[in-house]
């Protein structure tokens, strides 16, 4: 394994040219990105393109990078995700996907980093089970398209574990049955204590932390979550037979490489998400409450529909399943 020096973040292209196993592996990550593209039009998904600069703020309960028109002084967000866009597509194409950058206010680590590149998906009238299909076929089609196998060295993508949330928890925990619902957030804040975590945030922010160190982190083979308890389903409707929310997650390794599920259909629907998230973000990050996303609301409106998305960390998984870091992977890492 080469490691990237600081005079190789400067001269890339140059430490490309002298090192062949890092430009064999650049290549085989352009050759997997070209795979995605043809996989994803086979299923009849069409690509078009999304603002990187929003005027509005996404409704996830994170903070943006802001920057400033410098001639005509208006101020925008960078986008943290493609989602909302292709979602407001929904009411005139079937099937559409949007590849390329995005940026995140995350500290940089060995599977994070600021600017990378993301695959979004949304398409109407399909079900859960066919959009987790998609995503598993779409990944293991490209692995075998850009290395010749689904099974590396690091990671064996050709058999993907779909597991409901309660049954996951119960097997990590070891416990002999199911948790309850109710059950849930008592367990998750003592587990996340005994573990020396913050135990004292939001219902919502308790989940998520269980769910990464006691879940995520512990699934090693491949495996789709499924059937997320409510205080985890994010902007996915709720089946209002079994109280689950209709979300999915590709874990490859203890690492989320993908996640989606059937969207909210309508204004009304996602109203009290998108103010719940506004007032936890100022909250969070001291940022303020924006006005309710007008056009979002308009487009969704105009022809509500069920709508599957997917959104899938591409440089992510490349390095999970060849055993890198997600700096090795990118093309003009650390610029």
């Amino acid at each position: 394994m080469t490691v990237l020096t600081s005079a190789d973040r400067q001269q890339y292209g140059r430490f490309l040219h002298h090192h062949k196993q890092e430009r064999d592996l650049a290549a085989r990550r352009l050759s997997f990105i070209q795979a995605v593209r043809d996989y994803l039009r086979s299923k009849g998904y069409q690509e078009t393109s999304v603002p990187v600069l929003t005027r509005e703020p996404e409704s996830a309960p994170i903070t943006q990078f802001e920057t400033q028109d410098p001639v005509g002084g208006e101020g925008y967000f960078l986008r943290h995700s493609a989602e909302e866009f292709l979602r407001r597509l929904m009411v005139v194409f079937d099937r559409v996907f949007d590849l390329g950058p995005v940026m995140r206010a995350e500290t940089p680590d060995a599977m994070h980093a600021t600017e990378f590149v993301m695959l979004q998906t949304a398409a109407r009238d399909l079900h859960l089970d066919q959009g987790i299909g998609i995503a598993i076929g779409l990944v293991q089609s490209a692995m075998q398209s850009a290395f010749g196998t689904q099974a590396g060295e690091h990671v064996d993508l050709s058999h993907v574990t779909i597991q409901p949330f309660d049954r996951a928890v119960a097997e990590q925990l070891g416990l002999p049955t199911e948790l309850p619902d109710v059950e849930l957030l008592p367990t998750a804040r003592k587990w996340l204590v005994v573990h020396q975590l913050p135990a004292d945030g939001t219902d919502w922010e308790v989940a998520e932390a269980f769910m990464k160190h006691a879940i995520e982190l512990r699934l090693t083979a491949p495996t789709v979550l499924t059937d997320f308890p409510a205080v985890l389903k994010h902007n996915s409707q709720v089946n209002p037979e079994t109280g689950k929310a209709q979300r999915f997650s590709l874990i490859v390794s203890g690492i989320e490489c993908a996640d989606g599920g059937l969207k909210l259909r309508s204004a009304a629907d996602y109203r009290p998400m998108v103010d719940t998230n506004a007032k936890l973000r100022s909250k969070l990050f001291g940022t303020a409450v924006a006005d309710d996303p007008a056009d979002f609301y308009a487009d969704i409106d105009t022809a509500p529909c069920d709508v599957i998305t997917f959104g899938l960390g591409i440089d992510r998984v490349l390095a999970v399943f060849t055993g890198r870091t997600i700096h090795d992977l990118q093309l003009f890492p650390f610029h």
